[in-house]
């Protein structure tokens, strides 16, 4: 029979109780004075006999409050509810970076709140509920369980989940985000603000990032797709992998601008550097640029004024002013690209060198050669050694001098094919422009309007001519 409450057994000098989960048959000292006064045999034979079957211990275990353990039952194990792990960590707080391991240094613009994750990139991944574990009580009764919970994986745009349901992957390049739940990852990412202390510096791998304020002094916004700032960009650093658009105006010494794709910006004053490997329009004004334009370069819009500074345009200016009345200095440069211009500017720093060193070379050569003549067999041997040093180096040192005639040839090749460029004037042209197109350099000395200023091959100067009918139309 199966035990409803505590009795005695083993004539009377033990009770046997069983919990209320019949998970457990414990005994209690009555007459007997220790559990070793009763063969532990009889103890077993006794409680059987009350329906108790399963999980018997070995031996008598520690007594407490005056009570052992005789047998224990297997309790059931419910089932683990479904999990799902991050596999890309979501910042938890703006925190600042620190600069160096190990270092109290703090970079207060480094906030990285945004999580930037490739195409490809694993986000979450599910773990299956679980089913549970049934268990049995002392008297071999199944005890049920209850299997763990699912959950079912909501997705937002930029990511897909597997067949299975249990991997979430991005299928763009952009930020990683929670969206009410839902995994996302986004192309854009929109500051509705200005970029300061707030924001921080900002780096984004998707295809646009839109700011709609200010970019503050010192911060920088690098991405990988286009940039549109609707206010303005005062002394920061830009780093565009796309197109850039500037509804405002970029202003500062400390200005770092570098753009792959064209550009378009409202002014420009006193830019420490801008480059762009497009077009580069503007629609008000440039004042004191450093400017670098990998094709053309157009102002027309507002003022349409280029004033003071230095530019070096891939290909063609079309301006409706150039210079100013107070006669600044504004350098141009046309026809010259980038990669153009370093070239030109290695193959500069290597005339210094090389001919200088085969000159060195050959006055050294000679020299010893003179010594060694005069003293024959006195010659010192140090002086030998050298003199087969300086005569090992004398190939390398012609080879080196004929390939920059090589590659001043190429150059003067690229560099007339550069002189096609010009410079269109829709309105005045000012003295003091300075002019350089190929090898030809000029300085404008007189004020012209509606004029173009071109490279001559006939004469291979720069030349000033007045625009044609069809040239001033097709701006009117």
């Amino acid at each position: 029979m199966k035990l409803s409450k505590s009795v005695k057994i083993c004539n009377n000098s033990l009770s046997l109780n069983i919990s209320k989960d019949k998970l457990t048959a414990f005994l209690k000292l009555n007459k007997a004075e220790s559990f070793d006064d009763v063969q532990f045999d009889k103890i077993l034979k006794e409680v059987q006999e009350y329906g108790v079957v399963l999980g018997f211990v070995s031996k008598m275990g520690p007594v407490k409050d005056d009570m052992v353990i005789i047998a224990c039952g297997i309790s059931a194990v419910p089932g683990e509810n479904a999990k799902v792990i991050p596999r890309v960590k979501l910042p938890a707080a703006r925190i600042p970076k620190k600069l160096a391991k190990g270092k109290d240094k703090i970079n207060y613009r480094e906030l990285g709140n945004i999580v930037n994750v490739p195409a490809g990139q694993l986000l979450l991944e599910k773990i299956p509920p679980t089913q549970g574990r049934p268990g049995k009580n002392i008297f071999a009764e199944r005890i049920p369980t209850k299997a763990g919970k699912d959950v079912t994986i909501k997705c937002g745009p930029g990511v897909e989940i597997s067949e299975d349901g249990l991997r979430v992957t991005a299928t763009v390049d952009g930020k990683f985000v929670m969206d009410k739940g839902r995994p996302c990852v986004l192309e854009e990412h929109v500051i509705n603000g200005d970029v300061d202390m707030s924001v921080g510096n900002v780096v984004f791998c998707g295809t646009s990032l839109v700011v709609n304020g200010e970019v503050l002094p010192g911060f920088e916004l690098k991405c990988r797709g286009d940039i549109c700032v609707k206010g303005l960009v005062n002394n920061a650093r830009l780093l565009v992998g796309g197109k850039l658009e500037v509804s405002g105006g970029i202003i500062g010494e400390d200005a770092d601008i570098k753009v792959k794709g064209d550009a378009r910006v409202h002014f420009m004053e006193n830019v420490g550097f801008f480059e762009t490997r497009g077009s580069l329009t503007v629609t008000d004004y440039i004042v004191q640029g450093n400017v670098m334009v990998r094709r053309n370069l157009t102002a027309l819009g507002g003022k349409g004024a280029v004033i003071g500074g230095n530019y070096v345009i891939g290909g063609s200016i079309h301006v409706k002013e150039l210079g100013s009345d107070a006669e600044v200095v504004t350098e141009v440069t046309v026809g010259l690209d980038h990669e153009l211009n370093v070239r030109k500017k290695k193959l500069e720093a290597e005339k210094e060198f090389w001919p200088g060193k085969m000159n060195e070379l050959l006055k050294n050569i000679g020299s010893l050669n003179a010594m060694k003549k005069k003293e024959g067999s006195n010659f010192p041997e140090e002086k030998q050694k050298l003199l087969q040093q300086l005569n090992n180096m004398m190939p390398e040192v012609m080879e080196k001098t004929n390939e920059l005639t090589e590659k001043q040839d190429r150059l003067d090749e690229d560099l007339l094919k550069a002189t096609e460029e010009s410079i269109y004037v829709y309105g005045t042209a000012f003295p003091g422009i300075y002019v350089k197109i190929g090898n030809a350099a000029r300085v404008i000395t007189d004020e012209e309007s509606f004029v173009v200023i071109e490279f001559q091959k006939s004469t291979e100067k720069i030349h000033v001519r007045s625009m044609t009918p069809e040239e001033r139309a097709a701006v009117a």
